[in-house]
């Protein structure tokens, strides 16, 4: 069980520094599961978001890769687990042209895709659709009818509340008095009524649940690539696993690996992604339209054409240190330029899908 959330920063969870209380439940949810707590998105696009965790390619400055004349077909996680005999199914709030989401994802292996238009009319509440907590009570006889086919599934979602036009159900009392944090509250909120709900469900025991955003949000900004819109927490969840604290750090990109690390399945991983749990990366790179960034445990690259800034984040330091590190800076440019031209090569030549199968 996939969960996108939408725009949830890091930033806004008291885990990472937030004190108005807006995530309890995902804070909560951190302390009893495996919490990375140095995962970031590919990009800053919902649909960055989507092709990153479900199929562990990096976002490439301004491509958008579920739209196009040619539609590629990739081993993602969809595809895998069909191999094992899964179902698979995907739900959205909103229209599922939007993104071209409903054709990129039914080209790829995904057996069904939930979007408005297979809501009641009255639930919609806006352009995005219905509500999150409804989405996940709509979801829930669905799940259930998967699980009676006595096949395993993968159902991914991608909620929409914390998305202008914000609208919060009559039914929900948040306690801060600004829309944003509000709205946050209620995202929040509708996570804890899809764990609620799930765990009256048969599957509940035998679900790994997975919660990562889509991409953050822009919130306390002191350079040019915004950290916290980058900055994602990734909560791995089943009710019979111990609690553990990740600090290596990782991306979107390698959900998929480490999903199937998991459930102990073998599969051929040809994406840029890795198992985080049994492998490190020196670095974490990111791309927002015309530049791109990288990240250690001291150090922030930006890259904009041949612009190189490289900062001291985990101080706030807004000094451009490329003059006196440039050998360390050389070298994490180094290592997100060749996972890029290599994603790029591997599209371009259609190797991105295994051919044998």
């Amino acid at each position: 069980m996939i969960v996108i959330m939408e725009s949830m920063s890091a930033a806004k969870m008291g885990r990472y520094g937030n004190t108005n209380n807006l995530t309890p439940f995902l804070d909560s949810l951190a302390e009893n599961a495996y919490s990375f707590d140095n995962i970031y998105s590919a990009g800053i696009h919902t649909f960055n978001g989507i092709y990153g965790t479900l199929f562990s390619y990096p976002a490439l400055f301004r491509q958008h890769p579920m739209k196009g004349v040619e539609m590629l077909k990739y081993n993602g996680i969809a595809n895998t687990l069909k191999s094992y005999d899964y179902s698979t199914i995907y739900f959205t709030t909103h229209d599922g042209q939007f993104d071209n989401v409903e054709g990129f994802l039914t080209s790829n292996d995904f057996d069904e895709v939930i979007t408005q238009a297979d809501f009641p009319s009255d639930k919609i509440r806006s352009t995005l659709g219905v509500s999150d907590d409804y989405l996940f009570e709509f979801a829930i006889p669905k799940l259930n009818n998967l699980h009676k086919s006595k096949k395993p599934f993968l159902a991914a979602f991608m909620t929409a509340s914390d998305h202008g036009p914000y609208i919060i159900p009559k039914y929900f009392t948040p306690k801060n008095k600004e829309i944003k944090k509000q709205i946050v509250e209620y995202a929040d909120w509708s996570l804890k009524k899809f764990i609620d709900l799930s765990s009256k469900q048969l599957w509940f025991e035998n679900t790994i649940f997975v919660f990562v955003a889509d991409h953050g949000a822009s919130m306390n900004a002191i350079y040019e690539m915004p950290l916290n819109y980058h900055h994602t927490p990734l909560i791995i969840y089943n009710p019979n696993t111990s609690a553990k604290k990740i600090e290596e750090f990782g991306g979107q990109i390698d959900i998929f690996p480490t999903i199937m690390g998991l459930l102990n399945l073998e599969y051929t991983n040809n994406t840029m992604g890795i198992d985080l749990l049994k492998e490190k990366r020196p670095y974490i790179y990111f791309c927002a339209d015309d530049k791109y960034g990288v990240i250690d445990d001291e150090f922030f690259l930006i890259v904009r054409g041949e612009t190189k800034s490289l900062f001291k984040y985990r101080i706030g330091d807004k000094k451009n240190y490329m003059s006196e590190y440039k050998a360390i800076a050389d070298k994490m440019d180094e290592y997100a330029k060749s996972n890029m031209q290599t994603s790029q090569y591997i599209l371009k030549n259609n190797l991105q899908v295994i051919k044998n199968q």
